[in-house]
């Protein structure tokens, strides 16, 4: 008898695996899902508010391959002459902003406490006179 037992013990344990399979318990109207809605483990979720639904698309995306080429410039490839003339325009820029910069007060002011910081810090300090 306890054979037996044992037997019916394994069946039903493997007959309520199969019912609980993710796939079936994912599905919105599976027995599963509906005991554990009873029993508080499981809820549906609720609707998107109007503003969410109006703001998604009407269809699907279509599919967007993952290791897709990028592509290619629209611009060609800058000339020895261009670069050069676009680093000087970039440069021209940077001496204009540090002009700028440096004639800002409040930036002044905290290059020059900077600097007294790293002069304070790479002043050697005086030995004490107790040796």
């Amino acid at each position: 008898m306890d054979a037996r037992g044992a037997i019916r013990r394994a069946a039903a344990a493997a007959l309520l695996c199969g019912a609980a399979s993710v796939a079936h318990a994912q599905q919105a109207d599976s027995p599963l899902k509906n005991v554990m809605k009873m029993l508080g483990f499981a809820t549906d979720p609720p609707q998107p508010q109007d503003f969410v639904v109006q703001s998604r698309p009407k269809q699907e995306p279509d599919y967007i391959p993952v290791f897709q080429a990028p592509p290619e410039p629209a611009r060609p490839v800058l000339k020895d002459k261009d670069l050069g003339k676009l680093k000087g325009e970039l440069d021209s820029v940077e001496k204009r902003d540090d002009a700028i910069r440096r004639a800002f007060p409040p930036a002044a002011k905290a290059a020059a406490d900077e600097a007294k910081a790293k002069a304070a810090q790479a002043k050697p300090k005086p030995a004490s006179a107790s040796q």
